[in-house]
């Protein structure tokens, strides 16, 4: 080779090297069965060491375990000249360190079959660090059903911007459930882990598939989700899970896929085309999808969304709801807090679904103040035989921004101000709160006149440590995610980060509840972690008759092994 030849492939290597690390601080080549052979770039600030000192460890390891599955059947899916596309992945980090958000890129060579090349980059963006507050389904990793709109909508619009085709795939594993509840639950954690990681394989950037509800999955993605391929691989993971399965037999997928870059369309549009087909998939399964096109969607979104306005406002106009109450207890000593109020509609309709269409039709205010006066009204009977039940009434974060509502509210309120003692406010946030200032206005005023005010899912997202600072409640209700999380053993960050919220309002002197208690493990392991009041089916479910308030002070604790009994089970003191 001649001097020039030589000349310029050095100059070629260094503009690809060049330009590599431009967009990344890591680069890796990794061999086939995860060992890693070739690192360079700036890896301490990422996992701790230096690059030379990764050569001949496993890939593995130094992914954290929440992405660890993710990863590997990332690159188990990846064939000869595949790319992908970035995903955002934590990297465990140094030992005492906390997992670092990273973007993560890859290829596998034409002519190096069997080698992975990788690029890893410490993530700036907001979305890649929005994807750190996201809620997951506690065993697949996948997004949750709310969570996963919102996060798909931000890529929806980020993908049309750039023009990127873009779809989603709604599926149903049917008996994948059944197959998974026969199987140990350390091995059904494994099981239903890696079908999770596999779908996020599937999806744009890794970060937007999500278990809508049970068997129930979506995907949004760029390119084509084979179901025979989905359902092939998932009766391989539990094969592998269970050999002795008749999965064949057992298990099967269905679903369909939608368009969502169809010209003429806006963002808007898309956006809700999306939901719609994620609400009708969450409500009727693959059956309910019977729409061909994206155009066919928004037509059947158009004509079911003025149904169920029409419907809402009957609903609200003749208060045909039904108020069903809930207990909270001390987790001390099992005594009578106060009652959550949750409102129940006819036909199975959803309560979420019905307020979130009542905020998505500015009638949120008139549900609320239908709502207040109803407990107002069995408050005010209950006060005629000798009951005064303290009650939490839900109030929207969009409500409480408005000066409107909050002149209404307190009007209604006037003619009996005895009641300021009982009626506690829970602040919930189906979405986000914009104004801060007016809401916080808001809590003050209600917390002069005389009522507790309490913030809900706690914990849930970016927002709740702004809402802490902006809106001066009396109880916070932390999230139910994290009591879901106490009893594994792979969720020791969500159980770090409920000891910080309990100490932060401790400092703050404002009361904690935790909701979603089932059994009595739970129950100690909470009043272990300082939280003070509890609500679940351990101390009773949601019931409809005002009688049963009759001053009922403590709820007796269940028996030593008697978790997951029946809530109707537990007898209850009076006073």
């Amino acid at each position: 080779m001649s001097g020039d030849a030589a000349k310029d492939m050095r100059a070629e290597r260094d503009r690809f090297v060049a330009f590599a690390f431009s967009a990344a601080d890591l680069m890796l080549e990794v061999a086939e069965d995860g060992r890693i052979t070739y690192a360079s770039g700036a890896g301490k600030h990422l996992i701790g060491v230096e690059p030379a000192d990764l050569i001949g460890r496993q890939l593995g390891p130094l992914v954290d375990d929440s992405d660890r599955h993710f990863l590997l059947n990332l690159l188990a899916s990846l064939g000869v000249g595949g790319r992908i596309e970035p995903v955002t992945i934590r990297l465990a980090g140094s030992p005492g360190r906390e997992p670092v958000l990273c973007v993560l890129g890859g290829c596998c060579l034409p002519r190096k079959e069997g080698r992975y090349y990788l690029t890893l980059s410490g993530a700036r963006l907001p979305m890649a660090e929005a994807a750190l507050q996201n809620k997951r389904d506690y065993q697949t990793g996948l997004l949750t059903a709310e969570d996963f709109e919102e996060r798909a909508s931000d890529r929806l619009k980020l993908a049309r911007e750039l023009g990127s085709e873009v779809k989603i795939t709604l599926l149903e594993i049917v008996g994948l459930k059944d197959l998974a509840k026969d199987l140990p639950p350390e091995t059904q954690a494994v099981l239903m882990g890696d079908v999770g990681a596999y779908l996020r394989s599937k999806s744009i950037g890794g970060d937007t598939a999500g278990r809508i509800d049970g068997e129930k999955y979506s995907i949004l993605h760029a390119g084509t989700v084979d179901q025979a391929a989905v359902a092939d691989k998932v009766r391989q993971l539990v094969a592998k899970a269970n050999p002795a399965a008749q999965v064949a037999q057992a298990l099967g997928v269905q679903g369909a896929t939608l368009e969502l870059h169809a010209k003429g369309m806006s963002d808007e549009d898309a956006a809700s085309a999306m939901a719609f087909a994620v609400q009708r998939f969450a409500q009727q399964g693959a059956a309910g999808l019977s729409f061909r096109n994206t155009e066919e969607s928004l037509k059947l979104l158009l004509s079911e969304t003025v149904a169920r306005v029409r419907a809402l406002r009957s609903t609200m106009s003749q208060s045909d709801f039904q108020m069903v109450y809930q207990p909270i207890v001390s987790l001390a000593d099992r005594r009578m807090h106060h009652y959550e109020a949750l409102v129940r509609f006819g036909d199975d309709q959803s309560p979420f679904e019905t307020i979130r269409l009542a905020e998505g039709v500015h009638m949120i205010g008139e549900f609320d103040l239908a709502v207040v006066q109803r407990v107002i009204d069995q408050l005010q009977t209950a006060r005629k035989t000798g009951q005064r039940p303290e009650v939490a009434v839900n109030l929207s974060g969009h409500s409480l921004e408005s000066t409107v509502f909050m002149a209404a509210l307190r009007e209604l309120l006037a003619p009996d101000p005895d009641l300021r003692k009982q009626l506690i406010f829970e602040i919930t946030e189906s979405t986000q709160i914009t104004d801060l200032v007016h809401a916080g206005n808001a809590v003050r005023q209600l917390r002069q006149d005389g009522h507790s005010v309490c913030l809900d899912d706690f914990g849930a997202g970016a927002a709740s440590f702004p809402y802490l600072q902006a809106l001066e409640v009396d109880f916070v209700k932390i999230d139910g995610a994290y009591v879901k999380a106490l009893q594994s053993r792979e969720k020791e960050r969500d159980r770090a980060i409920l000891r910080g919220m309990v100490w932060l309002c401790k400092e703050l002197k404002i009361g904690t509840v935790a909701e979603m208690i089932e059994t009595e493990d739970q129950a100690r392991l909470l009043l272990d972690f300082g939280i003070d009041y509890g609500q679940g089916w351990l101390f009773g479910r949601p019931e409809p008759d005002t009688s049963s308030w009759l001053h009922r002070d403590a709820i007796q604790a269940a028996a030593p092994g008697g978790n997951h009994r029946d809530p109707s089970q537990f007898s209850l003191k009076r006073k």
